[in-house]
């Protein structure tokens, strides 16, 4: 066998591990509010939000992931895929809110999130919870009506 195909075969079985190794949790039709799994995040910046990783949930045909990229001011990347509905028709801006130790929601003061038809990823920032937010215990986001009636993302700092 060619060295570079022998190198291409690893590369294969080692992507196709690392995937099998956190499987996405299954959804009900009948789930109001879908499951959230915990997993690693390579997107979120360690030094920028501490040790606030990844949260995905996955329900009515749709995988919504959100990962912190910043503290300050507080931002979220969110990816959503899907092989069956039209994502473009969702507008974050509304759909999303924020609460910081169970205080009110608010929804983010900025969203930048391109069409992308079966694919879309952006930023959702929060600025208005800047000053809460390092000192935060529990965060929790919202987004309302991406195909399930409510998706929870939940991140709990230790203290």
């Amino acid at each position: 066998m060619p060295k570079g195909a022998a190198l291409l075969g690893i590369a294969f079985l080692v992507a196709a591990c690392g995937a099998a190794a956190a499987p996405a949790p299954a959804a009900t039709g009948t789930e109001a509010r879908t499951a959230v799994s915990v997993a690693a995040s390579a997107a979120a910046s360690p030094k920028a939000t501490g040790t606030l990783g990844e949260r995905s949930t996955e329900g009515g045909g749709v995988e919504v992931k959100a990962s912190w990229v910043s503290s300050d001011p507080p931002a979220l990347m969110v990816t959503m895929d899907t092989h069956s509905v039209d994502l473009d028709v969702f507008d974050l801006a509304t759909m999303a809110k924020l609460r910081i130790d169970g205080g009110s929601w608010v929804a983010p003061s900025a969203v930048e999130m391109p069409k992308g038809g079966h694919h879309r990823e952006g930023r959702l920032q929060f600025s208005s919870v800047a000053s809460a937010f390092g000192a935060a215990g529990v965060i929790e986001l919202e987004i309302t009506g991406v195909a399930v009636p409510t998706r929870s993302f939940r991140w709990e700092r230790g203290g």
